[in-house]
């Protein structure tokens, strides 16, 4: 009897850390989004709405308005054990579609700093399948991941095995993340000698790049992955809310900073098909003028 009873504590201990991390992650999430709605507004909502612009759009607030849903199923208490299973299955669609579509995104921001190289694309897109693939397997030819009904809302808990197969799913997630933020490296470590030529650090060309923000949601994903890990079954997989937040808010982060640039006007002659100038406080020379370096971007975001 008293075993029971501290394993129903217990649980209920892992469940309120599981719903402290949600609400940190969401509120981090709604919180950039605010602060930078004025920005998406200027930049986005009053040019015309590209395909990638809508996509992006898309993906930032489906990230906002799904998080509502599935903040729902976790807080409310008269939810049936029926109803668990449809919002567990929208949980993970949210999850999947949002790091699909940023890594879309991400693939052709990468695309355009190797000047729109066709062999660049093909090398990421064999790879991203070959990843993607991997990642399908382990999640739908396995166990799959359950919610259950507590007396607070739905909650996921996760037996080790499947943990491990959800797992393998976001490694291979880290996995592409990590060759990006690779590709943005060497693209600045390869620039370095023509920039420096404007006074700039090799700090300046990763913040220009944008590599700071890809290796950001590296880190975030490393981090989810090791909860994977953890013996507590409702603590397994507890920052996928947040590893999923943190890609959406840097991305968009790029993305707002890159149509800012466009939209200043800021462009000069380089060897590429594609122009955006990039321009950063980060960059600003003593005098206080701010240098304007030139970054490649995609003809999807190459403004008339």
């Amino acid at each position: 009897m008293n075993s029971t009873l501290a394993q129903d504590v217990f649980g209920a201990q892992q469940q309120r850390l599981e719903d402290y991390f949600h609400l940190f992650s969401i509120t981090f999430l709604y919180w950039d989004h605010l602060i930078t709605f004025p920005e998406e507004f200027h930049y986005l909502w009053k040019r015309p709405v590209r395909a990638s612009t809508a996509l992006f759009l898309f993906n930032r607030y489906f990230a906002v308005l799904g998080n509502v849903v599935v903040t729902v199923s976790l807080f409310s208490s008269g939810l049936t054990e029926s109803s668990c299973k449809p919002f567990h299955l929208f949980r993970e669609l949210l999850l999947v579609l949002t790091q699909v579509i940023v890594c879309i995104l991400l693939t052709i921001r990468i695309y355009a700093l190797y000047s729109c190289s066709k062999r660049m694309l093909t090398y990421m897109l064999i790879t991203g399948l070959t990843l993607g693939g991997l990642a399908v397997f382990a999640v739908f030819f396995g166990q799959s991941s359950q919610s259950v009904l507590t007396p607070t809302g739905c909650h996921t808990q996760l037996p080790l095995i499947v943990s491990v197969q959800v797992a393998a799913a976001w490694e291979a997630l880290f996995l592409y993340d990590s060759m990006l933020f690779i590709m943005t490296l060497h693209k600045a470590y390869k620039a370095r000698y023509e920039l420096r030529l404007e006074g700039l650090s090799m700090v300046a060309i990763i913040l220009r790049d944008g590599s700071i923000y890809f290796g950001v949601m590296a880190f975030a994903n490393l981090i989810n992955i090791s909860t994977f890990y953890y013996p507590d079954p409702f603590l397994r997989g507890a920052l996928c809310t947040f590893a999923s937040a943190m890609s959406v808010t840097m991305l968009s982060r790029l993305m707002l900073n890159l149509h800012q640039i466009a939209d200043s006007g800021i462009f000069t002659s380089h060897i590429t098909t594609c122009q955006l100038g990039t321009n950063s406080a980060f960059l600003a020379s003593p005098g206080g003028a701010t240098t304007a370096t030139t970054a490649m971007y995609d003809t999807l975001y190459n403004e008339a």
